[in-house]
């Protein structure tokens, strides 16, 4: 046994044992405690681990173009290993320098180091693959575009039902403002009227107003429409009259009570209140005679 084996083995007592093994060992109580020996197989095998290493290197004549190993002139050294910012900053420029001498090792051995411009190389995903991706984007953008216009659409349908409402209080408080100005010219016309005015109508209800005079600086020529109402509405004066009292024009007086032109003495009616009949005219033709007479004059013939 050499001495490298000798320092392998390691001595164990029947007390660093449990369970079984130590029932098995200790057969007889009164007996002397048995040692065991135990071998200890090496793990960093220096020999065994330079052979293979030796086996699987490269041979040394080969081109570098094989290999493309390159050793940074340059070691890293950090101040602060956990600050990102340097740590990424010296990986670049470790890789940016392994870039240059590699290329420059290329070019010394007379390879190419830049693609033709013919060259096209084989994409690393499928053309179908790339054509789902394109349409998962197109679908993503599109449902983005659907979400904003509908979102635009509410907002002008929020727009739009405030201008509503807007409009709505707006035509509200013009109502109301014509009907208070109604009201008031109203009671100006009654208290006119009361100081001795003729105007029963309320045709001057309009130029009451504290507006502006006709003609005045602003203001615009009537038109042929309005000169023409005013005509009509002199005509219709002129014809039915104007002002005056208008209350009970339909009663009777004294003289129209005792006026009996009209007064069929004979019927004990007046001839144009009857029923269903015409008044006769005088040298009208005869009138049918009734059906029995009707009858007995069919029985003669």
């Amino acid at each position: 046994m050499s001495d490298s084996e000798s320092d392998n083995e390691q001595k164990y007592t029947l007390e660093d044992l449990e369970g079984s093994d130590a029932e098995m060992l200790s057969a007889d109580e009164d007996g002397p405690i048995d040692i065991l020996t135990r071998q200890k197989v090496t793990i960093n095998n220096e020999a065994a681990l330079k052979q293979l290493t030796e086996k699987i290197a490269l041979p040394t004549n080969i081109p570098w173009s094989e290999t493309q190993s390159i050793t940074s002139t340059q070691s890293i050294s950090l101040v602060d290993p956990d600050d990102d910012l340097k740590r990424e900053l010296a990986f670049y420029n470790q890789a940016l320098e392994a870039a240059v001498l590699g290329r420059d090792r290329i070019k010394k051995e007379g390879g190419v180091f830049q693609r033709p411009d013919d060259y096209f190389a084989e994409m690393v995903k499928s053309d179908d693959h790339m054509a789902k991706i394109r349409q998962k984007l197109l679908d993503e953008n599109a449902s983005i575009q659907a979400t904003e216009t509908a979102k635009a659409q509410r907002e002008l349908k929020k727009f739009g039902k405030k201008v509503q409402t807007e409009k709505r209080l707006e035509r509200e408080k013009a109502k109301a403002d014509a009907l208070d100005r109604i009201t008031t010219l109203k009671k100006k016309r009654q208290g006119d009227s009361l100081a001795g005015g003729d105007d029963d109508f309320g045709v001057g209800l309009e130029s009451d107003d504290e507006s502006p005079r006709a003609g005045g600086k602003g203001q615009k020529r009537p038109s042929s429409s309005s000169v023409d109402s005013r005509n009509k509405r002199h005509k219709k004066d002129q014809k039915f009259g104007f002002g005056g009292k208008k209350r009970n024009q339909k009663s009777n007086t004294a003289d129209s009570s005792a006026d009996m032109t009209g007064f069929n003495t004979k019927n004990n009616r007046s001839s144009q209140f009857k029923r269903g009949h015409k008044a006769a005219k005088p040298g009208g033709s005869k009138q049918r005679p009734g059906k029995s007479r009707r009858q007995n004059g069919a029985g003669r013939k």
